[in-house]
């Protein structure tokens, strides 16, 4: 901001926007935490300092912090307002209002590569061709038709994960189940499973999963995923079948005036984001709302009394455990929100995790309820940039729930939980769990290791 007409600041008071660019330190009302620092997120979101945001700031101008740009950004907290800017045009997914950069991290990216590219990063007409591409690989139908395969699969990692009692659930259930359904969803061959689970194990995204940060590990695997989902490509180009790849590989946009057919860039860059994103959102969730259960054991039990609580209990678990705590958009115009001015070019935070918790919106909203309804929470976004595959992420949910369901009498936390520290991504890291079986149903004898056939009906 280079003028000087007023803008509002926590409490009330009023500085000129002069004095917003150039803050002196962090405002009071964030209580110590920078935002820009995934440090602040090493415990999980911080809930405390979004709920004061919603009280006190709704509309807050925040200092750069540790920003790669050094560029303040607005942060928008309370649900009325992320959702109206979520399906507002003048809130840019790719970019705009002068900016050379654009996308939906924090720091600018670049044009042409990501911003621009990837489907969640253009805006219409381009983004809603791209959409429709894509759009019948995820819809309810084509998740139904997934289902008993995904059951198989949940099944599979649920009953290793009772054999061994005790472990880390994150990284021995919901992290393989999600790499398993994500190559299952885009047709990559069997063989190439393995592979994929090793690398998704390691990286969170494309930053270390425990540290948060990228490294000489993250990096080599960052590369090494782009590689695979360029030979993927390849591969269906030259000998289609059923999944994503294949759709990507060979299907062209609708025709436009304006817009140009799909590169091979954009081919691979976007299945490389549908492997990750396919990945990281339903691992996390899953992680979270099985942590969720544990703590509190009174839901648990009521959801094994009666399972026609299962989807009020999915869209609690989505609420309370949001995969992506912000997601950013760039104004392309200047526009007026509550009254604040937010000038063309400038980026604003949309926090969905703040307004999952809304008190305006959701009666006792830190209260984990699986009988909530109802229950418009954010996570999987609005307006035109909405999840695309929000019926198969219910899918997987409730696919995984219903296998601990049979088979789990209770879940008991042995140690304490860690989270990635990032604020892009809620991510369980440790999630240390025992399963103890469910009544008539004893704690299956450990496996040699020789391929011995599974039980119920279940394949490899």
């Amino acid at each position: 901001m280079s003028t000087t007409e007023p803008v509002s600041r926590p409490g009330g008071e009023t500085v000129t926007a002069a004095a917003v660019d150039a803050p002196p330190g962090l405002p009071p009302v964030l209580g110590g935490v920078d935002l820009t620092d995934s440090a602040g997120f090493a415990d999980g979101i911080p809930y405390d300092v979004l709920a004061r945001l919603r009280a006190q700031a709704p509309i807050l101008f925040h200092p750069p912090g540790i920003s790669v740009d050094g560029e303040g950004f607005w942060v928008l907290t309370r649900h009325a307002d992320i959702a109206a800017a979520a399906a507002d045009p003048v809130f840019s997914s790719q970019g705009g209002g002068g900016r050379s950069g654009g996308g939906t991290h924090l720091d600018d990216l670049p044009v042409g590569v990501h911003a621009g590219v990837l489907i969640g990063m253009t805006d219409d007409p381009r983004h809603a061709l791209v959409r429709d591409l894509l759009e019948p690989s995820f819809d309810r139908y084509a998740a139904a038709a997934l289902e008993p395969e995904l059951r198989r699969l949940a099944a599979r990692r649920v009953r290793a994960a009772l054999e061994r009692g005790s472990g880390n659930f994150a990284a021995d259930v919901a992290g393989p189940y999600a790499t398993d359904a994500v190559a299952l969803l885009l047709g990559a061959p069997r063989t190439d499973w393995p592979t994929l689970t090793g690398w998704t194990d390691a990286v969170a995204g494309l930053v270390n999963r425990r540290t948060g940060a990228v490294d000489d590990e993250s990096r080599a695997i960052g590369l090494g995923i782009a590689e695979y989902c360029g030979g993927l490509l390849a591969a269906r180009r030259a000998q289609p079948v059923a999944g994503v790849a294949s759709v990507l590989a060979t299907a062209e946009l609708a025709e436009h005036a304006e817009e140009p057919p799909l590169s091979d860039h954009d081919r691979v860059a976007n299945l490389n984001l549908l492997f990750l994103t396919g990945v990281e959102q339903p691992r996390n969730t899953a992680a979270s709302g099985v942590l969720a259960l544990a703590e509190h054991p009174d839901q648990w039990r009521a959801l094994r009394a009666d399972r026609s609580l299962l989807p009020t209990a999915i869209e609690e678990i989505l609420r309370w455990a949001p995969p992506n705590p912000y997601n950013r958009r760039t104004a392309r115009t200047d526009v007026d929100v509550r009254g604040v001015r937010i000038r063309a070019g400038q980026k604003v935070t949309l926090w969905w995790a703040s307004a999952n918790r809304d008190e305006d919106v959701f009666p006792d909203a830190g209260r984990f309820d699986i009988r909530r309804n109802p229950n418009p929470h954010l996570s999987f976004g609005a307006g035109p940039h909405a999840c695309l595959a929000d019926d198969l992420a219910r899918l997987e949910l409730r696919v995984l729930l219903e296998e601990l369901l049979d088979r789990v009498e209770e879940l008991r936390l042995t140690g304490p939980v860690a989270w990635t520290p990032s604020n892009k991504h809620a991510v369980v890291v440790d999630l240390p769990l025992e399963l103890v079986p469910a009544a008539g149903r004893s704690r299956p004898a450990a496996t040699d290791g020789h391929g011995r056939k599974e039980r119920d009906g279940d394949e490899h």
